[in-house]
């Protein structure tokens, strides 16, 4: 077999099993050379398609394949270990908390914790919404597939709020921005007088899972954008070691 067929052939029994499988059994299963197995599992799993248990020595799906395989059971584990995050982020700072992932041309917020004081920001932010709008929707854009992202530069790009990036190559440039610095702030691009700060949680190949945020008020989130940025950064590092230990 060739190496795309040995590559088939590995995914094909993770998957079937659901669970964690040895190099050796993998052999047997796929008349793979246990040699060859270790190989193709060791890249497979730099690229975050596989993952393997350090006690065990064995192998089960990673996230990223979980996403291309499932998309429905990666929203499922997002939100499921996302919710004490989220809880945990809007008690610190008294700012909605959302997680946000990326569903067809626009955003989705898949999960969220809001304050008991609702701001404009909760009240006005849709469900799905754009992705040139927004901290979430800009980082999902930064990160998205080239072929998407040129999609979304030519689109007719609707003004939602103030400061909403109308221009193809103002937007370009914000994204260049974002992906130099890794995460992305707005203020009133979305909503007036509200802003939000967010930071993605990336597969190993830079390739987007989901965005974390904090949004509100501009006067109780602008001024305290780099607390929040690590808040954020800390939260999304959480997550994503939740998701590769599943």
């Amino acid at each position: 077999m060739n190496s795309t067929h040995n590559i088939m052939a590995l995914i094909e029994t993770l998957l079937a099993d659901g669970g964690e499988i040895g190099v050796r059994e993998l052999g047997v299963r796929t008349g793979i050379p246990k040699s060859t197995v270790q190989r193709f599992l060791s890249a497979m799993e730099g690229s975050g398609w596989v993952v393997q248990d350090k006690r065990t020595q064995g192998y089960r799906i990673g996230y990223k394949l979980l996403g291309q395989s499932n998309g429905w059971a990666l929203r499922v584990a997002l939100i499921n270990h996302s919710q004490d995050l989220l809880k945990d982020l809007c008690k610190k700072t008294g700012n909605a908390a959302l997680l946000g992932i990326l569903d067809g041309f626009g955003a989705l917020t898949l999960a969220q914790s809001v304050p008991e004081n609702v701001s404009e920001f909760v009240l006005r932010h849709p469900r799905l919404y754009d992705l040139h709008v927004s901290a979430a929707g800009k980082v999902l854009l930064a990160y998205a597939p080239e072929p998407l992202q040129k999609y979304i530069y030519y689109s007719d790009l609707k003004s939602y709020a103030g400061k909403t990036i109308t221009g193809s190559k103002e937007l370009q440039a914000e994204v260049g921005a974002i992906r130099a610095r890794g995460w992305a702030t707005s203020t009133d691009e979305l909503v007036d007088g509200c802003s939000e700060i967010a930071v993605p949680l990336l597969n190993p190949d830079e390739s987007v899972i989901a965005v974390l945020s904090i949004g509100g008020e501009k006067d109780q989130v602008e001024p305290h954008f780099d607390a929040y940025r690590k808040m954020l950064q800390d939260a999304a590092d959480k997550l994503l070691e939740r998701l590769k230990n599943m």
